[in-house]
């Protein structure tokens, strides 16, 4: 199945009505019909900076995406919302640091810019380390794995470690990622897993490879080991307790058919902003203070900068993780 038709597939089950019959919810990732949906009381984001809200001061925080702060109303971190907002916005939730009606927060982000998996500080066991009273009545995501590959990517570019014991690395780091994750279940918790974006055609592997023979094709074959042990080591392998929403497929596919998926005219390996950090990346109503390269607009780019994916991109892993949210028999 290509990647083109496998996403589709996957497209089809956010259309599907969660009263659809127990067969279609199985080809969708769940083994059984939904009698009484989860409803969690509380949204925990684990991960990297995917997967953050930077407050800026007045909850009405910044994303590493492209941020709409055109127009005058409160609340524009409302706008082009990160898979996370999407997933608090389905259950009813806000986070503190995007919450312009002040509603007491009941999403809460975990994640740490910059994170890799095994970090002793920032890494995902030090992030479910710090949630308090983590159990049955909780919804986690984990977005993880993108630093860890490009810093093994650059192990490699820069001769301290062989390609070969990069990529076991990057397998075993995987693992790591799902055994953590499968403790993080016996809490009750329950849990959608993202795998790493497949950086293959990101401005940072197209830059890369102008000082690294093969850099695109090395980044893609690190994310592949990585998410791949990632996917297939999660205990139990029960759709009750988890789903797995394939970034790194939803990505490779506008990769490969962008007009498919973006507006014209589409980019998949130039970033959407001037910026060197996609936090800082805003669209305003002034064009003078608007930091979108020329012809670029919210759904032109799979990239916002040269690491992190735009709205469009996000939009589209959203719409995966709700179906595993609805289809999943949780």
């Amino acid at each position: 199945m290509t990647l083109l038709r496998e996403l589709r597939r996957l497209g089809a089950c956010v259309l599907a009505p969660v009263a659809l019959s127990a067969a279609l919810l199985s080809a969708c990732g769940g083994g059984t019909s939904q009698v009484e949906p989860f409803k969690p009381l509380r949204l925990i984001a684990l991960g990297d900076e995917n997967s953050v809200i930077v407050n800026d001061g007045s909850n009405d925080g910044f994303r590493y995406t492209i941020n709409d702060r055109r127009g005058t109303a409160v609340g524009k971190c409302l706008n082009l919302p990160i898979f996370t907002q999407s997933m608090a916005s389905y259950y009813g939730m806000a986070f503190a640091a995007c919450n312009p009606t002040a509603a007491p927060p009941t999403a809460f982000v975990h994640a740490v810019v910059g994170a890799r998996i095994d970090d002793p500080v920032s890494g995902l066991a030090a992030q479910i380390a710090g949630v308090a009273g983590l159990g049955a009545t909780d919804m986690v995501s984990v977005m993880i794995g993108g630093n860890d590959i490009i810093a093994l990517y650059e192990q490699v570019r820069d001769g301290s470690l062989s390609r070969a014991a990069a990529l076991a690395e990057a397998s075993a780091r995987g693992r790591r990622a799902a055994s953590i994750v499968s403790g993080l279940l016996t809490t009750g918790a329950r849990a959608i897993v993202v795998t790493a974006p497949d950086f293959q055609s990101s401005p940072y592997a197209k830059a890369q490879g102008l000082i690294f023979a093969g850099a695109a094709t090395l980044l893609s074959e690190l994310g592949y080991a990585l998410n791949g042990s990632l996917r297939t080591n999660v205990e139990p392998n029960d759709g009750r307790y988890w789903g797995l929403v394939p970034a790194d497929d939803i990505v490779a596919a506008i990769a490969k058919v962008p007009n498919a998926f973006l507006a014209s005219p589409s980019a998949v390996d130039v970033a959407a902003c001037t910026t060197v950090s996609a936090k800082d990346c805003v669209l305003t109503d002034d064009v003078l203070t608007t930091t979108l390269v020329t012809g670029a607009s919210t759904n032109t780019h799979l990239w916002a900068d040269d690491r992190h994916l735009g709205p469009d991109a996000h939009s589209r892993i959203g719409q995966q993780v709700l179906a595993r949210a609805v289809n999943n028999p949780f």
